[in-house]
């Protein structure tokens, strides 16, 4: 546990070390970013920086940037990450509402640069976006970049590959260290979903989505259900699976995140309590906004933040799991 503490003391240190001014004096310019949608050039180091979707502005806070604007997160409430507070540094960006991108907004912020890296920023939309500003989002699709692409892209965008490298190898380092501590997660199954109270099914996430990478770098595995689905589904983050269909996913660990009130609705479903997860007592719920939100929009900032506080659930939950 000591080994770990150090590790988690140095890759703080390696995120407060990347906000410094030295490093937000500048990088390498101009910078040309290819994405999905096109090619992006950044003719100089941006200083008036939007964030679009999730996330995004943890990446370009641990580069040592504050962005204008960013996403409003409502639960939370200054609607900031708590991961993100100590980096504002106390400037107090644009808070921007989730869902319909508004364009005349954000035109009128004038910034020279937009990332919509985890969003699901269209080509129509990016089109008329980079009419503002240069706009880069994703390689790989719409709310499909893990928090290693958002780092790599942001890095790309602001002139500092090196500096966003650094940041993902300390991070992939961290999870693999968090997981090695817990050898029960190793070869386990899961399930990560949610439920929105009324609905007949269960959100479900495939295996392309950045929460399940996430937990697979923890030592966990994918189970066959689930792996079929996301054949099933190409370019998908995620299905519904109806509640009559709910053993097709069953798994060793069933991992839930619920919005207010969510949890009982979906309790109270006979159905959803036939899961073997659910009747061994290797159901990991999230509820809290902090074990929600660090566990589904992922970053270089968050995982370290609320992870050590998640992992230890999910061992608890594999070890039920074992004596099943």
């Amino acid at each position: 546990m000591g080994h770990l503490k150090t590790f988690i003391g140095g890759l703080v240190a390696l995120v407060l070390s990347s906000a410094a001014p030295a490093m937000a004096e500048g990088g390498s310019f101009p910078a040309t970013v290819e994405h999905a949608l096109g090619t992006t050039v950044v003719s100089a180091d941006p200083q008036r920086i939007v964030t679009l979707g999730w996330s995004g502005e943890d990446a370009v806070l641990a580069l040592g940037k504050v962005p204008v604007a960013m996403t409003n997160y409502s639960l939370f409430e200054r609607g900031v990450f708590p991961w993100n507070e100590p980096k504002l540094g106390g400037q107090k960006p644009v808070l921007l509402a989730q869902g319909e991108v508004d364009f005349e907004q954000i035109a009128a912020l004038k910034p020279d640069l937009i990332l919509g890296v985890y969003s699901g920023v269209d080509d129509v939309a990016w089109k008329r976006l980079s009419s503002i500003a240069p706009t880069v989002v994703y390689r790989s699709g719409p709310w499909l970049a893990n928090w290693r692409e958002q780092t790599e892209m942001t890095g790309a965008a602001l002139g500092r590959p090196e500096e966003a490298r650094r940041l993902i190898d300390g991070t992939n380092t961290f999870l693999r260290e968090l997981g090695s501590k817990h050898p029960d997660l190793k070869g386990k199954t899961f399930a990560f979903g949610t439920y929105f109270a009324g609905s007949n099914g269960i959100v479900v996430y495939l295996p392309d989505d950045p929460r399940v990478e996430a937990l697979v770098e923890l030592g966990l595995k994918v189970p066959p259900g689930i792996e079929a689905l996301g054949k099933s589904a190409p370019g998908d983050f995620s299905v519904s699976v109806s509640l009559e269909e709910i053993s097709t996913i069953d798994a060793d660990i069933l991992v839930m995140w619920y919005g207010p009130g969510a949890r009982a609705a979906a309790e109270a479903q006979p159905l959803f309590n036939t899961l073997g997860a659910v009747r061994h007592g290797s159901y990991v719920a999230l509820e809290d906004p902090i074990d929600v939100w660090s566990t589904s929009a992922l970053s270089v900032l968050s995982v370290p933040y609320g992870f050590p506080r998640f992992v230890p659930q999910l061992a608890q939950a594999a070890a039920r799991a074992g004596g099943k």
